[in-house]
This record gives structure tokens, sequence and C-alpha cells, in this order.
């Protein structure tokens, strides 16, 4: 699998590339939308010549055509971005013009990217959707693959449940660890919770205006954290941004069942990201703390989840405060129970554990190679409605790979 270091410019290279004045725009570092590199590699001499001589393959290459793509696919999209996001489209002149199109990669799916995509360019930026950190988690966890069998047969808690970040759009996780607290849940579990982030304290966060946070959660929370002198710690007691694709075995596999407390939990949207496959890499079973109907957006890659032995209606519930509630009751049902039940429990979920783990490394890398390439081919069909092939005119002009470049570079990506 590709290094997701030089993401970008792979995807550039054999994609955007292809058409002699294409250019890419990606933020950085990882996680930011204020710096952004632009790539822009013309085709040199001998890789025209070969383009022109070979009829048929990708029409559109001259001087008259722009393909620009703009990534926004390691973050979901967030209102308070938008101001952000203006600028950095704006200022790349994403404009109507008859013979540029301007793709807006991204890996989500919600109304607020659907809403960004139809501002710009009153109709000419296109949707080029992909899984962004399937390639990610890929990426970080290759190693587990190799990792003998007999290593993920140990826990000594029944559930883990990390939590670095816990302000903003991330104070959901004060809600539910404070259900765990309350309720004398944290003793069967390996439980991190900072009090403060690089944002603010929890007491800001119950306080910020703007919180999503239900009443009633808020109560929870002022109820039980004032009582909490220091962070819960579990695995680390920082929240540096590598947290994401550092992964200690020994702490994936220190419990029984993953609460994945993932980025997105209060905006509708379909997005998830590396940190749902790390028990997925563990061989463990996993509860999804996230936007309503992000366990069914998982299932739509392949993965299985485990309605067999928890009560999985909480990915259906759209009211944040009772997901919450649900989710709860459905750790404090498995806290209850006896080890043999458990022990039982795992060794009927064995089928189900090595499935996920062998799909990941398996077949759902072709998935999302496939989605990627075949998504892209859309964006130009699209790009392309009522434009002929023959049809060279100022205003219709028409921009295509044919399907042995789609099939090269599926090829090249899947090695």
């Amino acid at each position: 699998m590709f290094s997701l270091d030089r993401f970008y410019h792979i995807l550039h290279d054999n994609l955007i590339s292809q058409f002699k004045n294409g250019k890419s725009f990606y933020f950085y570092p990882f996680g930011s939308v204020e710096e952004f590199c632009v790539i822009c590699e013309q085709h040199n001499s001998e890789m025209k010549m070969q383009d022109e001589d070979r009829e048929g393959t990708i029409t559109g290459r001259d001087q008259r055509t722009f393909v620009h793509c703009y990534y926004h696919d390691q973050e979901p999209i967030y209102n308070a971005q938008l101001p952000c996001l203006d600028k950095f489209l704006l200022d790349r002149h994403v404009t109507n013009a008859p013979r540029k199109i301007n793709i807006f990669a991204n890996s989500e799916i919600s109304d607020i990217k659907r809403q960004v995509i139809k501002n710009y360019g009153n109709g000419t930026m296109y949707d080029w959707y992909y899984f962004f950190h399937g390639f990610a988690a890929l990426d970080w966890y290759r190693d587990f693959q190799y990792v003998k069998p007999r290593h993920y047969n140990r826990t000594n808690k029944v559930f883990i449940c990390l939590n670095h970040l816990i302000s903003k759009y991330r104070s959901y996780r004060l809600h539910l660890v404070s259900n765990l607290i309350s309720q004398d849940l944290v003793k069967y579990g390996n439980v991190s919770l900072q009090l403060e982030d690089n944002v603010g304290n929890w007491q800001q966060s119950l306080a910020d205006p703007h919180s999503q946070l239900h009443t009633k959660a808020k109560v929870k929370i002022f109820q039980t954290l004032r009582y909490i002198e220091k962070p819960l710690i579990f695995d680390r007691d920082d929240f540096s941004g590598d947290l994401s694709a550092d992964v200690d075995f020994d702490t994936l596999t220190s419990a029984m069942w993953h609460v994945v407390t993932e980025t997105v939990y209060f905006q509708e949207k379909l997005h998830l990201t590396e940190k749902i496959f790390k028990p997925i890499v563990a061989h463990r079973p996993f509860i999804l703390v996230a936007a309503a109907g992000n366990l069914a957006y998982l299932k739509r890659y392949g993965f299985k989840t485990f309605d067999r032995w928890i009560d999985e209606s909480y990915d259906e519930e759209t009211d944040n405060y009772r997901r919450i509630e649900k989710i709860t009751r459905e750790i404090a049902r498995l806290c209850a129970m006896s080890q043999q039940e458990l022990q039982v429990m795992y060794e009927e979920m064995l089928p189900t554990l090595e499935y996920n783990f062998n799909h990941f490394y398996g077949d759902f890398k072709n998935i999302i190679v496939n989605e990627l390439v075949d998504n892209f081919e859309g964006v130009l069909m699209q790009y392309n409605n009522g434009r002929m092939p023959e049809n060279h005119s100022r205003h219709h002009q028409r921009i295509e790979m044919c399907k042995e470049d789609y099939t090269r570079v599926k090829q090249l990506l899947l090695k």
C-alpha cells in the first residue's frame, strides 16, 4: 500500500496531471485548514509525445483545458470552517469558466458538503468523494497483519474508551464519560478523559453559547466532573496530533470491547476516521459513538458489526442525548456480565472478528481504490454531459480518460 505522505502527489500524478494544466491544492499540516500546498507538474516532452501518439486516450489536453482539484478530505466540514474554506477556494480563482473543471475532493456525505459545492462556481464545482481515512488506516496499521493470532488473546478489562479532545465538536465525550463515572462503570474499563485540551477545559465547553450539548447532558457533566480533580489517563497524558497514527498494540488489546468515540457526533453527516479500524486490526468488537447512521455506513464497505450480541439500534437514534444514553446502557449490560459469559461471547464472535480483520487487509482496499477511481470517472462523465466527443467548441470541450487509463490507475494503487 502506498504511503499516505505522498497521497496527493500520487493522485495528482495519475489523475489530475493527465490534463495539461492540472493543479492540485491541499491543506497541511495534517488536519489543518489554514495552510495549503499546490501541486502543478506539467508533462515533460517525452510524456507529451506519448499522449499525442495514443489515439482517443484523453481529449482536452491543450492549453485551453483547466482541471483544478481542491482537497478537503482529512477533516469533516464544519460551519465554523466555512470562512476559511471560502478564502481557500475564492483565492484559488474558482470561477465559472467554459474550459475549467473544479473538483472538490472530500470524504463525507452531508448537506453542508453539497452546499459548499453548490455555492462555488455556479454549478462548475464537482463532487469527488472517496474514503480518505480508509487509505490512512491501511498505511498506519499495515504492520498489524503480521502479528501472530495468539498475541490477540489477552484482556484485562471489559471495554476501552479513549478520549483526548473534549471541546467543541468532541464535547459529547464529556457526556459519555460522565455517565461511565456516575454509574461506576470506569472500573470495568480502560478509560481516558482529558479535562482540558488545546481549545479549552470542560467548564468552558459547558459555558460555550454554541455548545450542542443537551441541557440534561450539561447537568450530568457538571454534577459528575466537578468532583474530578485530575484527568483520567490510561494510555497517554497528551493530545498531540500524532495519536491517530500512533498505535500501541498492548493498549488496543487490553480490553474486550472498544467504545470508539469518533470525530463526528453532533453533525448530520456520514464520516468516519481511522479510529473505527483500530478495533478491527486488534480483533476486537466495537460500539461506535458517532453521528446517527455511521454504523450502517461502515457496513456499506463490507464490514460486519455485532447486533447478534448487543442492541445496535443506537445507530438509528437521531437524538444526540438519547444516543449516548442507549450506548451507555449497552456498556453497563456488558459490564454486568460474568467473565465466563464474556468469554463465551468472545468465542462466538471469533469468526466475525477474523472476517473483519481479513476484509480490512483484503477486499476493503480493493473497494476504496475502485471507488476513488470510479468516482473520478463519474466527475468527468458529469462534466461531459451533453458534450459530444467530436465537439471542440470552446464552450463544449470534452474532457475524458479512456477505460485503459482507469484500469491502469487502479492496478497501480492496489500494488
